[in-house]
């Protein structure tokens, strides 16, 4: 039904995970596609839940840093 595809960003993961709830919400779909758009929904989960860290980090070193607005971009992998 749906292939594996890299999400560009937060907000695009996002809707792609309201579009899947909504179909396994509909019940209109077989048990096997069910169980793909799950599988999907997990990969999607992941990856925003990495951008959320990501974000995280860098609202930390944001406020830390001197109490001045500065901004340090940290590496994905970190």
């Amino acid at each position: 039904m749906t292939t594996k595809k890299k999400y560009k960003n937060f907000e695009e993961a996002v809707a792609r995970l309201e579009e899947i709830t909504e179909l396994l919400e509909s019940g209109n779909i077989s048990l096997e596609d069910s169980l793909t758009l799950y599988s999907e929904s997990l990969e999607i989960s992941d990856f925003c839940y990495k951008k959320l860290v990501e974000a995280e980090k860098k609202i930390k070193i944001i406020s830390e840093k001197d109490n001045k607005a500065t901004e340090i971009l940290m590496d994905e992998e970190e």
